[in-house]
């Protein structure tokens, strides 16, 4: 059976290199549900429990490259965002991508600092949050259930 036409939750995150939060985090919740994801991420992260390092955002084009090639390669079923970093990801990226396709934010988890309290999210992006939920969101946090529930 191909992978692509099982149902997908498109997870739009960044990574911790601690494995505490980010995509590492997310794979093994959404697989708790039974739910396959496909992942675009946002940006690289250096962290420990007591800092974060360095951080590496994604550049926008990437960001876009990665979210329509998880959405052609697969029967997407639901969107979660996480860490978007930056303005430019969530307005010429999350979405943009999104009004393309057609598709919504079931599940938005903005992430603005880390564990240890460095900012994840530029300041001049917050307002940015709620332009994207306006035009991109449906706001559905038991998305992830039902589509283990359903079998969509």
């Amino acid at each position: 059976m191909a992978l692509g036409r099982e149902p997908h939750l498109l997870v739009v995150v960044g990574s911790d290199s601690r494995g505490g939060a980010g995509i590492a985090r997310e794979i093994e919740t959404i697989a708790c549900l039974d739910v396959r994801t496909c992942l675009c991420c946002s940006a690289l992260t250096v962290q420990t429990q007591e800092d974060a390092l360095e951080i590496q955002v994604t550049q926008p084009g990437l960001v876009t490259d990665q979210m329509r090639a998880a959405l052609q390669a697969n029967r997407v079923a639901g969107t979660k965002v996480g860490m978007l970093a930056t303005a430019e990801i969530i307005v010429a990226a999350v979405a943009a991508v999104l009004r393309e396709y057609r598709a919504h934010i079931d599940n938005p988890d903005p992430v603005l600092a880390s564990t240890a309290g460095r900012a994840l999210l530029e300041a001049s992006a917050i307002p940015h949050h709620e332009v994207a939920s306006d035009a991109a969101c449906r706001v559905d946090t038991g998305a992830s259930c039902r589509l283990r529930a359903s079998g969509q």
